[in-house]
């Protein structure tokens, strides 16, 4: 048997989590850097002028740090979708998820809920509810299951 051959590959949209991340951490960072501005310039009492650039600090620190975490973190996360040969591929996380064709009745996207359905014949339906890059929803939905009508016609090499 031929190993699987992938057809299609789509990666996770980033763009929603790392939108939080670009406005939280630089957010943190300029509030911070105000704030030990403002201790600077202000007439207070020596005691208040520390206490508030400490605060300032570390907030410039707790920008930064979250930042670098989150972006990290997304860059580990390697998460995608991939049909293949012999079935759609799930990835999230550290955790793979492999439906082939025989076991997928149907593919659907669900409107309401904004979510992808891959109906399976035995067993609970697994919901998809990441968007992925380069591809809409319903239009990825209609991809699996042109992939899927294929293959159960042995079709789906010949593209």
């Amino acid at each position: 048997m031929a190993p699987p051959v992938i057809l299609d590959w789509y990666r996770t949209d980033p763009w929603p989590r790392m939108r939080r991340l670009l406005i939280a951490g630089p957010s943190l960072l300029s509030l911070g850097g105000l704030v030990v501005a403002v201790s600077f310039a202000a007439r207070q009492p020596e005691n208040v002028r520390s206490a508030a650039a400490v605060v300032g600090l570390a907030l410039v620190a707790s920008g930064a740090g979250v930042a670098l975490v989150g972006m990290s973190r997304m860059l580990r996360d390697d998460a995608y979708l991939a049909i293949r040969t012999d079935g759609v591929m799930l990835r999230s996380l550290s955790r793979e998820t492999l439906l082939v064709w025989s076991e997928l009745a149907r593919a659907r996207w669900d409107a309401p809920s904004a979510q992808l359905v891959l109906e399976r014949t035995e067993g609970d339906p697994i919901v998809v509810g990441d968007r992925f890059a380069r591809i809409e929803g319903p239009a990825l939905a209609e991809k699996l299951e042109l992939s899927r009508r294929r293959a159960s016609m042995g079709m789906l090499g010949a593209r």
